[in-house]
């Protein structure tokens, strides 16, 4: 009894941390750079402006990591989340694994000697971009939770994007067993389209929780 009595003085008297807000929009902004910056690499063919960008998108992935941690920390010494530490903590993790994803897949195809990629593996980036402008637009909307409707259809639309996003990766895959015959191609080129898919994934990762969060709360 006591205990709860402790409990509920302290949830009084404890302001309720929106820093929690701020951090996941700096999160959700850095998934619109990286995802820019992985549009203008997939297209490129100069090793050099490649290795630009690349160091570009590790930088933004460094700072995504330092809010995704911070967010972490604050749930040790938050008393008042503004919604569920599990869902924050998935909230975190799964905008943090977009901007992971996207940082692999440069890194895959640097270690594979090569810096091009498939028509489809560029229809990809822009695909992983619109979904990464839709997650930041659901995402500044957390703060508020007026429109609820607007953020699940927000939400729906990410998972349309994932949709398409599949049906441009089975076709690419399609294509790269049909024309190529060299097995370390083939190896690579997997390997890409899986990151691609993983990242585009992680969006709806997103969409997913904060659908969960706002049917919590109308």
């Amino acid at each position: 009894m006591a205990n709860a009595t402790f409990g509920r003085l302290m949830a009084a008297i404890t302001p309720r941390n929106d820093n929690y807000f701020v951090l996941f929009n700096n999160l959700a902004d850095c998934a619109v750079k990286g995802s820019k910056v992985l549009a203008l690499m997939t297209t490129v063919r100069d090793a050099e402006r490649f290795d630009l960008h690349f160091s570009e998108l590790r930088r933004i992935e460094s700072e995504a990591d330092e809010y995704t941690k911070e967010i972490l920390l604050s749930l040790h010494k938050t008393f008042i989340t503004p919604f569920d530490r599990r869902e924050i903590r998935e909230l975190a993790m799964a905008l943090d694994d977009i901007i992971d994803y996207m940082e692999d897949i440069p890194q895959s195809a640097k270690i594979y000697g090569h810096t091009s990629f498939t028509p489809e593996m560029v229809a990809l980036s822009q695909i992983l971009l619109r979904a990464s402008e839709k997650v930041r637009d659901a995402v500044n909307m957390l703060s508020d939770m007026k429109d609820a409707g607007r953020i699940l259809r927000t939400c729906e639309e990410i998972s349309a994007i994932e949709g398409e996003a599949d049906h441009v990766m089975r076709a690419g895959m399609q294509r790269l067993f049909a024309e190529e015959a060299d097995a370390r191609t083939l190896i690579r080129s997997k390997e890409l389209y899986d990151l691609f898919e993983e990242a585009v994934d992680s969006c709806e990762d997103v969409a997913d929780v904060i659908h969960g969060v706002v049917l919590e709360r109308i």
